[in-house]
């Protein structure tokens, strides 16, 4: 039973059952999505479709979706198998249509994206296919692949966004090995820059607050509604930001929605289970040391008042160089040359994809 929290705005009211598009980014490690996909199956709620965009694997992993759905979503199953192109012109009619009457476990949009376009250039994808298609998705609910969803969770989030109309809603996202909270945390712009030098973000609040604002959603986890992806769109050209590829994508969606009149609501109730991946540098891959490193420098540009960046400038630029020796005396070669080129490339305002990516990828089987 999902539970009920305080009105804060009686007035409006909301659509019982409203369509949520389910939004997995894939690439080559078809089998977490899979798993991924059997969760959602489980979702108690009912109106939802899910959709899975292939962002360019060459390994075959889009058909072994494909054969997947084929053996497992029964007899009345619809399986929708689009182009980008396709994709981006909301579908063909006569699926749409048939996928409009078939329960939600039994269907399934499998988007073929011809290149790797980033966790936001896949997800853009998805994102204006739910939205464009013959029955428009109400909200639009990213999820990492290689994460599994709790049955009750969509219940939980559309019911809080029911009684806030808040907009946007993260879930509360646990580490599956060991059921860690790996973010549950509201924050401040400062502190996200200022990072260790100020704490990025505030603990979260004691078991009686069922929801709290929050300076952003993790991407990971992420529910929006339809009107706040209009507004972002409206305001900054797109859904999420392409420019950046991967990482703090969440923080701009959040920063441009909150501007826009919406809240950032994470929801205790709503909880998610993330397979971390610790295959290469430990915790932190040379991806995740190159885009975090490299947008925080072109995000600070934007978002930080002309008063702090001096200040962010002076204390980012050591701290990086302390990252980079500090991966070099553990011999994390890529480690390092991530954080390097982060850098560089963050003062030389080179946005997109890596020159680096793909040799990262090969290597370390990241996204």
């Amino acid at each position: 039973m999902v539970e009920q929290f305080e009105t804060e705005r009686p007035d409006v009211q909301s659509d019982p059952a409203p369509k949520v598009a389910f939004s997995l980014v894939s690439w080559k490690r078809w089998r977490d999505t899979v798993e991924c996909l059997e969760s959602l199956r489980q979702q108690k709620y009912s109106n939802y479709l899910s959709v899975v965009v292939d962002n360019g694997s060459e390994d075959g992993s889009a058909d072994r979706i494909r054969e997947w759905a084929e053996e497992n979503l029964g007899l009345n199953r619809v399986i929708a198998d689009y182009s980008r192109e396709a994709a981006l012109q909301g579908g063909e009619a006569a699926i749409e249509a048939a996928l409009e009457a078939a329960p939600p476990h039994a269907g399934l949009v499998l988007i073929r994206n011809r290149e790797n376009l980033g966790f936001m250039g896949a997800n853009n994808v998805v994102i204006s296919y739910a939205l464009h298609r013959r029955a428009a998705a109400d909200y639009v609910f990213l999820l990492n692949n290689d994460a599994v969803i709790d049955p009750d969770c969509l219940e939980r989030l559309l019911a809080v966004d029911r009684s806030t109309r808040a907009g946007v809603l993260g879930a509360l996202i646990m580490n599956r090995e060991d059921s860690q909270i790996e973010f549950a945390h509201s924050g401040n712009l400062r502190g996200l820059f200022f990072a260790p030098l100020l704490k990025a973000y505030t603990p979260m609040p004691n078991a009686g607050v069922p929801f709290w604002d929050s300076y952003f959603v993790n991407g990971g986890a992420m529910l929006a509604r339809k009107d706040v992806l209009e507004a972002v769109r409206a305001a900054r050209g797109d859904y999420l930001e392409e420019r950046l590829y991967l990482y703090w994508d969440e923080v701009v969606f959040c920063q441009t929605a909150r501007e826009k009149g919406f809240r950032c609501l994470i929801v205790r109730a709503a909880t998610v289970r993330h397979k971390v991946d610790r295959a290469s540098c430990g915790y932190q891959s040379p991806l995740w040391y190159y885009y975090t490193g490299r947008n925080r420098v072109l995000l600070a540009k934007e978002f930080l008042p002309l008063g702090w960046q001096p200040l962010f400038h002076l204390t980012h630029v050591p701290l990086r160089i302390a990252s980079m020796f500090k991966n070099l005396q553990a011999r994390r070669y890529s480690c390092a040359r991530a954080v390097f080129w982060g850098l560089v490339d963050g003062y030389r305002g080179v946005t997109g994809k890596w020159k680096y990516h793909d040799e990262v990828t090969r290597d370390y089987g990241q996204t």
